[in-house]
């Protein structure tokens, strides 16, 4: 069959590539929408913010503290983490760098933003069906749960954010002004509690 004026045929090979890759995607998204129902299991709270539709990672920001969360898919395959070294089937993926280097850039966005140290914690959420297994710490800095041991994880961190602190970290983050590169000296003037006011929370730059 011709093609329609103006487009070009696809071959079989790359509508059976493109279809693969739409299975691909939905199936993703579909685990990374699990992964945000057990942050929204917390409470109205914590918020979930995309920085990228297409993307399945995404920040969880509540009374915990900010987290950029790095979703992974194992599979069936064991997940075995020992410090900063993820083994999957053999396989040594760099998910725990990944994930650091993502939340500094993150960290770094905010902060440029809001004009004083905003810190973001490293998270990777793993989705599969295989078994977990930690041998003695998890990675310096960085959380790592299965998905369904994600509220868990998140609640540990017990209540470091007021709500004032929430809300106004989701609205800097969430303007995309705070993403487009400028200057601290270009940021907006960006009050973080009233004239006069003490902060309600503890300091957000406490590690």
């Amino acid at each position: 069959m011709a093609g329609l004026p103006g487009n070009e045929q696809l071959s079989p090979l790359s509508w059976m590539r493109g279809k693969r890759e739409e299975r691909a995607t939905r199936k993703l998204m579909t685990q990374r929408a699990r992964v945000v129902a057990q942050v929204e299991l917390l409470g109205p709270q914590w918020r979930v913010l995309d920085l990228n539709p297409a993307d399945p990672d995404f920040i969880a920001i509540g009374p915990g503290g900010i987290f950029s969360v790095t979703v992974c898919d194992h599979g069936r395959a064991k997940v075995e983490v020992a410090g900063d070294v993820v083994q999957i089937e053999g396989r040594r993926p760099p998910y725990v760098q990944m994930a650091r280097k993502e939340a500094q850039r993150i960290s770094e966005t905010l902060t440029n933003a809001a004009g004083r140290r905003i810190p973001v914690i490293p998270m990777l959420a793993f989705m599969g069906s295989g078994q977990l297994v930690y041998w003695g710490k998890q990675p310096e800095g960085c959380v790592v749960a299965s998905y369904r041991d994600l509220r868990r994880a998140l609640d540990a961190h017990g209540n470091r954010l007021a709500q004032t602190t929430i809300d106004k970290l989701c609205a800097l983050a969430d303007h995309p002004d705070t993403w487009i590169n400028h200057s601290n000296e270009d940021a907006p003037n960006y009050r973080w509690y009233a004239e006069g006011a003490g902060p309600a929370d503890k300091r957000l730059d406490r590690r």
